[in-house]
């Protein structure tokens, strides 16, 4: 009776189900909901709360599918179960997309609304703002998760001061992740520590017969290429006044056009079907010998080690040149969608489960990622895994972590959107430098 009630709700600009494909260049969140029906929705939804057999149990909606999320995703539950919370789950691929959260936004709207949703970054802020998330505070004091989270990650995790989301990550985007039989080939024994040495690496190994630079086709992989160049040419200060602060004026500076022509630079590098693969894909062709390098986030990490390899035998995880001591991130989160005031006491559970540092050493040894806290051991890391924790650690102390921006930690939706556009134009072809700038500029003066 709710569901067919709720899905009779005038929803303005919500959308339809449609099958999957690529929208690089859609926003990701493009509603413009009624705010009084969001918060009737959440009214009528605590009343009634999803059919579920077990009364103590989680219903968790996420978007981990490839091999090695699906392992880090298999940790969770597994954890979770140990712990006496049944677990229900259902996913859809997007990793953060306009695709994974029309089909959240769906189920929402058809009343089945989920204990917990995987999220990350501002969009963790726009479902809050409707009203539908709950509140996390008393969990969050009991066992002192303002001690322990990097603030940088605390202000995507709060609205309004307000915990509203579990961080159980804190993935680093600023890699490179090369094959190390194709590196020893080449004779690159230490990481390009500048922009020449990556240009003179990459040469290399297209005179060798090598594909240097393995990407996919999607934006947002183009935007996270992008924030590597723009950290290490313009430094942590630029990087933050211009997409964090979300200041045009600091794209005025001639280095934006240094950005650029060194995004065009490494275009020449790409392989003429790079437009027709996934993410994973590229991984592929790095993980079997057919390219050398990708510039990725960590989850690479975990797609290796599904697939038997090893850091230093197998492969190098190196951060890209000039971006030593900065930790680009990506925090994947938990939220908690309002439910019935019985399912309250399972979703605090499964909140504290969630910041258990036993739990974010058992699935973040698989993700690749850093835990989102920093007092976990580094011990039962690999080698990428602790440097990862070692960096997230420094740049934490040094105010170098930053919000990812072609993950949506840096900047609202709508900025991030019109970034993609900018960014998958120029390394297509179809806008050149000077409109690059231009472009980029009034898409981070579109600031909310």
């Amino acid at each position: 009776m709710l569901s067919a009630f709720v899905a009779a709700l005038p929803f303005a600009g919500v959308p339809t189900l449609r099958p999957a494909r690529p929208q690089p260049l859609r926003p990701v969140a493009r509603w413009r909901l009624r705010p009084l029906l969001w918060l009737g929705l959440a009214w009528l939804a605590a009343l009634a709360g999803p059919a579920r057999s077990e009364p103590a149990g989680v219903e968790v909606f996420h978007w981990w599918v490839t091999g090695g999320e699906r392992a880090s995703m298999d940790a969770i539950r597994d954890f979770t179960r140990q712990r006496g919370l049944a677990w229900k789950e259902d996913f859809s691929p997007g990793s953060g997309t306009a695709r994974y959260t029309d089909v959240l936004a769906a189920r929402v709207r058809a009343g089945r609304v989920p204990t917990a949703a995987q999220m990350i970054g501002y969009e963790i802020h726009e479902w809050a703002r409707r009203g539908l998330l709950e509140n996390l505070n008393d969990v969050a004091a009991r066992e002192e998760w303002d001690e322990v989270v990097p603030n940088e990650i605390q202000q995507l995790s709060k609205w309004q001061g307000q915990w509203v989301a579990a961080p159980f990550n804190a993935h680093s985007t600023n890699w490179l992740w090369v094959n190390q039989s194709l590196a020893r080939r080449l004779g690159a024994a230490t990481p390009p520590d500048t922009w020449d040495d990556l240009i003179a690496l990459l040469d290399q190994a297209r005179a060798a017969g090598i594909q240097p630079l393995a990407i996919g086709k999607e934006a947002w992989e183009h935007t996270l290429l992008f924030e590597s160049v723009a950290a290490g040419t313009g430094g942590a200060a630029f990087y933050r006044r211009a997409f964090l602060d979300l200041d045009p004026t600091a794209l005025d500076a001639p280095v934006t056009t240094v950005i650029f022509e060194r995004m065009r630079q490494l275009a020449r590098y790409l392989d003429a079907g790079f437009m027709r693969r996934r993410w994973d894909q590229a991984t592929d062709l790095v993980a079997g010998g057919q390219a050398l390098l990708q510039v990725q986030g960590s989850w690479v990490d975990g797609e290796f080690k599904v697939r038997g390899l090893r850091p230093g035998r197998d492969y190098q995880c190196w951060r890209f040149p000039d971006t030593q001591g900065m930790y680009l991130f990506n925090s994947d989160q938990f939220v908690f969608f309002k439910q019935p005031a019985r399912q309250r006491a399972a979703q605090e559970r499964f909140a504290s489960i969630l910041m258990d540092p036993d739990l974010q050493v058992a699935v973040n040894v698989r993700t690749g990622a850093a835990p989102a806290r920093v007092d976990v051991q580094q011990a039962p890391f690999n080698r990428c895994g602790q440097g990862a924790i070692t960096d997230l650690r420094g740049a934490n102390m040094r105010r170098t972590l930053m919000g990812s921006i072609a993950m949506g930690n840096a900047h609202p939706s709508a900025v991030k959107a019109a970034v993609y556009d900018v960014v998958t134009r120029h390394l297509q072809g179809r806008l050149d430098t000077p409109g690059a700038v231009a472009a980029l500029r009034a898409a981070i003066a579109r600031k909310p």
